[in-house]
């Protein structure tokens, strides 16, 4: 019993004003302190491992030497006034001269938080918090860290406190969220705590239980289908082959091949193209894919290990992650229509923080009969996060987003919790790009997409143009070509591919002499395989979307 009434001294002497209003709550302790003051008092007896507290209003409160073990005879089931006065009681009346000796000296440890071994942590938390918080370890944010009787670990951005104990373990630390269980805060303020003391637990909790299971019946059916193309040739295909593409699609998607599934939808507007005798139809392009998904095909029935099942697999939606904030620079807006039949409108934005480019897309499927997409409707319509501003004064602008949701491609969600504001928009000439901006266009012709069986991605750098050197219509091949020139004289050719719903926006690109004009003026340019498309020209703080203002 002596060890036990040490440790329970040691105990009652951590319990200061702050700890006990941290556990339970500002309210409930000044409850408490009235009733001190009206006259409550406390008799105590001491058991093996706990002191059984007898109060003056007749309540009766068990108490042991950690904080998270008491009972009370009263209903409520947390921490009530009964408990905390006899605490505050105990430390009034019985914390002698003596017992002040008995623990003088003894410092609250918090060892512990550094000493867990990332299998500790991992049984903690679920899957899906450590994937999230792991996320936006890659985004500083800074703690603000305090040592008193525990240790709590502030995180600013999201206006919590977590709470750890001195020699204890995780299920004990307290956030002040309140959640029930262990919280996404917890686990973030442990790992940032970690991180500023030089420990990173990011490989070792990253971990890959997925679920790479597929239909190989719409595998097989889909080699065959390919083989067929190739064999009967293009001169002799029926028209009919687009709707078994169009069923095996569906097929795919229900069979989880996300990535089958928008192949198959691209190689349907291919023919599409080829029947109706396009100028966009493509042999080289068809060849390509067909290609492509053969050979991933035959990778994903031999592949052995989880990850490379998931890499050949595809996601049908990216998770998308909360982060403590963006500063963002417009680049511009680009309006698209894919041969997998959707249409949609994204926005490029800088980010002054990471130097990276994020995008938003608002996107339709249109391939459904009686579906649609305006491209003038999504780009005068109201922002996802303010309705201070329109899609079109947002490619525009420079604005800050707090607690924006971002997956890793940097791609934003419409997220309601996001909030905007908008900052004075600072010249283009002044910011540093980074990787973005290409100088040495020597470069832009080594750079390349990706992998053979990756997804194509959204590959868009800016370039810094001398000025514009030609500016021509091929009718041949329904493509308009802006030559632009290097400070060096390297010159690119851009090209803008014909589209009907653009045609005003090419015959005034054509016949207008400004853009000949123009002297040192920023591109944003998507690499679509080896072509070069222009999105939008940046001089200064203004900004004109190609496709959209012009």
């Amino acid at each position: 019993m002596a060890e036990f009434k040490t440790e329970f001294h040691r105990f009652i002497a951590l319990c200061n004003e702050e700890y006990l209003i941290q556990y339970a709550n500002k309210g409930i302790y000044n409850r408490a302190l009235k009733d001190m003051e009206k006259g409550v008092t406390v008799s105590y007896e001491f058991g093996d491992d706990y002191v059984q507290c007898a109060l003056s209003d007749d309540s009766v409160c068990r108490l042991h030497a950690d904080i998270s073990r008491f009972s009370c005879s009263c209903p409520s089931d947390k921490m009530c006034k009964h408990v905390i006065i006899a605490i505050v009681y105990y430390a009034n009346q019985y914390l002698t001269v003596d017992t002040t000796e008995e623990v003088a000296g003894f410092q609250p440890d918090f060892g512990w938080v550094l000493a867990l071994a990332p299998a500790q942590i991992s049984k903690a938390f679920s899957e899906a918090q450590i994937e999230e918080v792991l996320f936006r370890l890659e985004y500083d944010e800074d703690i603000e860290i305090a040592m008193t009787s525990f240790l709590t670990v502030t995180l600013p951005s999201q206006k919590v406190i977590v709470t750890f104990e001195p020699d204890s373990e995780i299920a004990k630390t307290m956030c002040s969220c309140k959640a029930k269980g262990n919280c996404i805060h917890k686990l973030e303020a442990l790992l940032r705590y970690r991180l500023a003391n030089q420990i990173d637990d990011s490989a070792a909790l990253l971990t890959t239980n997925l679920d790479v299971s597929f239909d190989q019946d719409v595998v097989r059916e889909t080699k065959e289908l390919i083989q067929e193309v190739l064999g009967i040739g293009l001169a002799k295909l029926s028209n009919t082959i687009c709707t078994r593409i169009e069923l095996l699609a569906i097929a795919a998607h229900n069979g989880n091949l996300p990535n089958l599934e928008s192949e198959l939808r691209g190689l349907h507007g291919d023919l599409s193209l080829f029947f109706k005798r396009h100028v966009q139809f493509s042999k080289e392009g068809l060849l390509d894919r067909l290609t492509r998904v053969y050979v991933g095909l035959v990778a994903l029935e031999r592949a052995v290990h989880s990850d490379q099942k998931k890499q050949l697999l595809g996601s049908f939606k990216s998770r998308y992650y909360t982060i403590p904030q963006l500063t963002l620079y417009a680049l511009g807006a680009n309006p698209w229509e894919t041969r997998s039949g959707y249409k949609g409108v994204t926005y490029y934005f800088f980010s002054l923080d990471d130097k990276r480019i994020y995008t938003y897309t608002e996107a339709r499927p249109v391939y459904y009969e009686g579906s649609s997409f305006s491209y003038l409707n999504s780009y005068k319509g109201k922002t996802p996060w303010s309705d201070l501003l329109t899609m079109e004064e947002l490619a525009q602008s420079q604005v800050v987003l707090t607690q924006p949701k971002t997956n890793r491609e940097q791609r934003l969600s419409s997220s309601e919790d996001t909030q905007l504001g908008i900052q004075a928009r600072l010249h283009i000439e002044e910011i540093e790009l980074g990787d973005t901006f290409i100088r040495d266009w020597a470069d832009v012709t080594k750079r390349k997409s990706g992998d053979l069986f990756e997804q194509s991605t959204d590959t868009v750098f800016l370039l810094r143009a001398a000025k514009a050197s030609n500016v021509e219509f091929d009718d041949a091949t329904q493509k308009l070509s802006i030559t632009i020139e290097h400070e060096d004289c390297h010159t690119i050719d851009l090209t803008i591919t014909y589209q009907e719903k653009f045609a005003r926006t090419l015959n005034a690109l054509e016949r207008n002499k400004r853009l000949l004009e123009l002297r040192d003026v920023f591109v944003l340019v998507q690499r679509i395989g080896d072509t070069f498309v222009p999105i939008s020209f940046l001089q200064g703080t203004s900004l004109t979307s190609i496709k959209l203002d012009l």
